[in-house]
């Protein structure tokens, strides 16, 4: 819109008073906490449109930027995020404001702060836009560097569930020593050392090396064993499908270990049926018994914080089996019904913190929900899909079901 250009003159002066680090601090974290119809109208911008926001928002902190270094400010003092250890390209970087980015970057920000071991995070994994991620690799970024917990953003993206920005280094393997960011994943996992962050995402995609490509895999065993005592599953169709040696798949290696458990982990009975729904070849009648008998295991007396999940996983499934025909879902449906059983018995024994849903990756955000919610909702839907009403009415199931909705049903009476 015509109107819609902001400028820093109306702020000038406050820029020219802030000349300590800290005031600068908080004159950057004002604008950054204000919402946009408070944001804008500073720099007087008086109309403008939703889909304007981001980026009347980015051109407004690269006019602020610009001012604040020609008076002498230091880009690169860490005023921002957890602890204050975060620069402010790292702050720009985690909301996506690429204009802002390339200034702070051509006035010399270093593209690599927090990249000796000190921190949490990394300017590379502070954003998830692979745009962003190679204005920063041109920029000098070491995509080997790694933060405190010895994690490169390689390896911090996948455990973070941020499949988007690891694909970047996937697609980039000619450019990018590959084989160094695969062995750090696998150091870190068989390590343990990789697991603290909130909300947890089980379905960890296990990336696997073409066998035309000069990379020695990483896939073994080992790994996946020790993905699965972190409640990690490998997801991606490659990597369920590869073959650890004796004709071995990685998922047939998953449900040997699945049935040889003692307990039964939440997150894991979740992600497996998560997988079960991606191929076609995890969904035989074995697979449904397997995840059955499961989740009547015991489960342990405290189950850990990071069993937290997120809602992309059941949107996933969602969407995954409604596209299966009616017949199909109906044995969903079975399995949905001991499941929600099941988990409202575990939930019973340990309240429902330990299974929360977040909607977002940000630990912070309070929109969440509990897995029991999730299930029904999955249920409900799916039983729409099939014209099925809860308690199935005169819906003609097919006889290979019979025995399994009867077993439901008298599930039902002998709890009531």
């Amino acid at each position: 819109m015509a109107n819609a250009v902001p400028h820093v003159g109306n702020i000038r002066n406050r820029i020219a008073r802030a000349r300590e680090v800290m005031e600068m601090r908080d004159l950057l974290s004002e604008f950054l906490n204000l919402p946009a119809n408070r944001l804008l109208p500073i720099f007087g911008v008086t109309q403008w449109e939703p889909t304007e926001v981001h980026s009347l928002k980015d051109q407004i902190f690269f006019e602020v930027i610009t001012e604040l270094v020609r008076g002498g400010w230091h880009c690169d003092v860490p005023a921002f995020g957890e602890g204050r250890r975060d620069t402010l390209l790292m702050e720009m970087a985690r909301r996506g404001f690429s204009r802002s980015i390339t200034r702070l970057l051509e006035l010399g920000a270093e593209a690599d702060h927090n990249s000796q071991g000190y921190g949490a995070s990394t300017p590379l994994m502070c954003t998830r836009d692979p745009e962003i991620m190679k204005k920063l690799l041109y920029y000098g970024a070491n995509p080997l560097a790694s933060n405190a917990l010895g994690q490169t953003d390689f390896t911090y993206k996948l455990l973070k569930g941020l499949t988007t920005g690891a694909r970047f280094y996937l697609y980039n393997t000619e450019k990018i020593p590959f084989q160094s960011l695969l062995s750090n994943f696998r150091d870190c996992v068989l390590s343990h050392s990789s697991f603290p962050y909130e909300p947890m995402y089980p379905l960890c995609l296990v990336p696997v090396v073409p066998r035309s490509a000069a990379y020695q895999n990483i896939i073994d065993r080992a790994l996946v064993d020790s993905m699965l005592r972190g409640h990690y599953l490998p997801f991606s169709s490659k990597a369920l499908r590869y073959s650890l040696g004796e004709k071995l798949t990685v998922w047939q290696h998953i449900k040997l270990r699945m049935k040889e458990s003692k307990i039964a982990v939440p997150a894991l009975a979740i992600a497996y049926m998560v997988c079960m729904s991606k191929l076609e070849e995890c969904r035989a009648p074995d697979d449904f018994a397997l995840l059955e008998a499961y989740i009547e295991k015991a489960i342990p007396r405290e189950v850990a914080q990071r069993e937290n999940l997120s809602k992309a996983i059941f949107v996933y499934l969602l969407f995954s089996l409604s596209s299966l025909p009616p017949v199909q879902i109906l044995r969903w449906l079975a399995l949905l019904g001991r499941f929600l059983r099941k988990m409202g018995a575990w939930m019973d024994l340990l309240g429902d913190e330990p299974f929360r849903v977040v909607n977002s990756l940000i630990a912070t955000d309070n929109r969440n929900s509990h897995v029991l919610q999730e299930l029904s909702t999955l249920q409900a839907l799916l039983a729409m899909r099939v014209n099925v009403s809860d308690s199935f009415g005169e819906f003609h199931i097919p006889e290979e079901f019979t025995a399994l909705f009867a077993m439901n049903d008298s599930m039902d009476r002998s709890i009531d």
